[in-house]
């Protein structure tokens, strides 16, 4: 994922397109054949090209040429800036525009998600963004549902509103720094055990069973908000306050 380094952290309505079974489309293109392959399962379908593609690397380099400079000659023929480019990934975009041309006789370019909000780390790494009624998260390692949600809270703030939005990054704070609930702070690490960072001990790993029964008051909380919220919430400062990231330091 290649964020733009220039675009602004947030943006108003940003537009992703993706080339849809991208490399299925193009081995049939190919003429190679595709039957025994299960379309309709895009897990199953992943795998099974996988497997095609593992003891051909010519043909891994022809799929991925194909894929970038399809990319490529849709900007071309949109006339795309690169000032409209949010970010160029292998087999799709995130504009800030819409385009006008995204079929031709090869591979179509698929508008997949209109995004009312679109909020990028300051350290541009990762990204949170909203059409509204589903929520992508991109490039946070380490994830988990109950900080996702945390995360989601994010992008869900009233930004129309200054006032609103630096009360609700407070509040998500606060949320983070008093709660009790010990699935906050378990980051899973295998299928039986979870990682937790301690205030004395840092970090931990201990089994499924004993997180359950975590005592939160031992949390080192500000590991958990300095590695998922505050690059965000620097962010939205830098764009909402026009202040340096030292000035935000209270969020």
């Amino acid at each position: 994922m290649n964020i733009s380094k220039t675009c602004n952290l947030f943006i108003r309505d940003a537009y992703l397109y993706d080339i849809s079974a991208c490399h299925y489309n193009i081995l049939q293109k190919l003429n190679i054949d595709t039957s025994d392959i299960e379309f309709e399962n895009k897990q199953k379908r992943n795998i099974q090209i996988g497997l095609i593609l593992r003891d051909n690397p010519k043909l891994t380099s022809i799929l991925r040429d194909i894929t970038i400079s399809t990319i490529s000659e849709y900007l071309i023929r949109n006339n795309v800036p690169d000032s409209d480019i949010i970010i160029r990934q292998y087999d799709g975009i995130i504009l800030k525009n819409i385009l006008q041309v995204t079929t031709d006789k090869y591979l179509p370019l698929e508008l997949q998600s209109v995004y009312q909000s679109f909020l990028i780390s300051s350290n541009r790494q990762m990204y949170i963004a909203t059409d509204s009624r589903n929520c992508s998260i991109k490039g946070v390692s380490h994830r988990y549902p109950e900080m996702d949600n945390m995360l989601k809270k994010i992008i869900n703030l009233n930004f129309l509103n200054k006032n609103s939005i630096f009360r609700g990054l407070q509040n998500i704070k606060d949320e983070l720094y008093s709660s009790e609930e010990a699935s906050l702070f378990c980051i899973p690490k295998d299928k039986n055990h979870k990682t937790v960072f301690m205030k004395n001990y840092g970090e931990i790993t201990i089994s499924n069973n004993l997180s359950k029964n975590l005592d939160t008051a031992d949390i080192d909380r500000s590991v958990y908000y300095d590695f998922y919220i505050k690059p965000f919430s620097e962010s939205i400062c830098i764009e909402f306050l026009n202040e340096r990231r030292n000035g935000c330091q209270r969020y």
